[in-house]
């Protein structure tokens, strides 16, 4: 009798402990994050309890992932894992974190688990309630899930693989002997891709908002090889990852934009496999070249042509676009970039042939920074004013290797 009755204490004791529920989810459309909700926080305390939490102490409460007993090690150095209670759970929000970070958590699988670093304590309208850091680590175990349509959500809301393999920011002078002004320039390389999901179509799949936007600058305004891009209207027409259809609505032109037009862009996306690998089993990502072609239908407000010719065009362009960035060694990357297009308009492109430009630079990983050296090279003509130049420049890199770690 007496063991049954220690039995059945254990069996009801176990009764009341809270199940926690799991749940891995994905915010937008602010700062994208990976979210672990903790929910079920008691079948013990009614629920008008937990709704009127009085304090919670996120430091105190502070909650990350382990393996096997040790800290799961993420490798993006801005990553950050910050605990909060909202909507009646528990969130562990994981932001800035790279492909790698969630590939790793994702490899883990079963042996990650949450642990606090101690008892986890909600003070309450009414009294408080507690979460055992020994529960929480059992109940935890096995149950943080990133599956690859979770990752595909979060790196879509940043524009996906195309925006990780072209954001970038690249600070650079122009050397004296280089410059078309006789003196030091300064320029800025950009190229920005946000996804905001804010509504949702029949199916209930999200729909992006997309805004994109590149360019270069320069204290010399008038350098040929300057642009600037602007789409705050873009749709991703397919949805697929590997590859899509956009269409952007924007104006494109020059730095003063004595150059300008309204576009509309339609191109075709894709990751095509990796032609190269220089990375001689160092553990580097290996972003995939992307191949854009497409065409665009122009209206042009303003430009810098003289005579018969200057009027402002209506007319046409089919390009096609390749940017790759191969890694090398452990430090190193090879960075490729072309646009090859053709104008209809005989207007600004009367030999009627095609137009090219490239640039290639060589970058140098700074150690424990986000940043490279860059040596680059670029040739050619932009497509907004036709004009053609080259430039050598030297200065720093900050691309989405940095934020997306390492990782194959």
């Amino acid at each position: 009798m007496k063991k049954l009755f220690i039995i059945l204490s254990l069996c009801f004791g176990l009764s009341l402990q809270a199940q926690y529920s799991f749940t891995t989810v994905v915010n937008t459309p602010l700062t994208p994050s990976v979210n672990i909700v903790i929910s079920n926080l008691g079948n013990g305390s009614p629920i008008n309890q937990i709704r009127s939490l009085v304090v919670y102490d996120s430091i105190k409460n502070s909650i990350n992932f382990y393996s096997n007993g040790k800290p799961v090690l993420l490798n993006s150095p801005d990553a950050q894992v910050k605990t909060r209670f909202q909507n009646n759970a528990i969130q562990v929000e994981l932001t800035k974190v790279s492909k790698s970070d969630l590939v790793l958590l994702q490899n883990l699988g079963s042996n990650v688990y949450l642990s606090s670093n101690s008892d986890i304590s909600l003070t309450l309208n009414s009294g408080s309630l507690v979460i055992p850091k020994t529960s929480l680590e059992a109940q935890s175990l096995g149950k943080i899930l990133i599956t690859d349509d979770l990752m595909e959500t979060y790196f879509g809301a940043f524009g996906g693989e195309y925006a990780y393999a072209n954001n970038s920011f690249n600070w650079s002078f122009t050397p004296k002997s280089e410059s078309d002004i006789n003196k030091m320039e300064l320029n800025a390389d950009f190229s920005f891709h946000q996804s905001y999901h804010l509504s949702k179509g029949k199916a209930g799949n999200e729909k992006p908002l997309v805004f994109y936007a590149k360019g270069r600058v320069s204290t010399n305004a008038k350098d040929s090889l300057n642009y600037l891009y602007i789409y705050p209207l873009n749709f991703d027409i397919s949805g697929a990852s590997e590859a899509q259809m956009m269409a952007r609505f924007g104006v494109e032109g020059n730095q003063a934009f004595t150059n300008g037009r309204m576009a509309f862009n339609f191109s075709y996306e894709k990751l095509i496999g990796n032609l190269v690998d220089f990375t001689y089993g160092s553990n580097r990502l290996r972003l995939k070249p992307v191949l854009n072609i497409g065409g665009k239908v122009y209206k042009e407000f303003d430009n810098m042509r003289v005579g018969a010719e200057s009027s402002n065009e209506l007319s046409g362009q089919v390009f096609a676009n390749l940017y790759y960035n191969i890694p090398v060694f452990d430090n190193y990357s090879i960075i490729i970039e072309s646009n090859t297009y053709y104008d209809f308009s005989e207007a600004i492109n009367p030999d009627q042939k095609l137009k090219i430009n490239y640039s290639i630079a060589l970058g140098v990983d700074i150690p424990k920074s986000p940043f490279k050296t860059l040596f680059k090279y670029k040739d050619g003509q932009v497509d907004v004013n036709n004009f053609s130049d080259s430039n050598l420049t030297i200065g720093l890199l900050a691309d989405l290797e940095s934020v997306l770690g390492s990782g194959k």
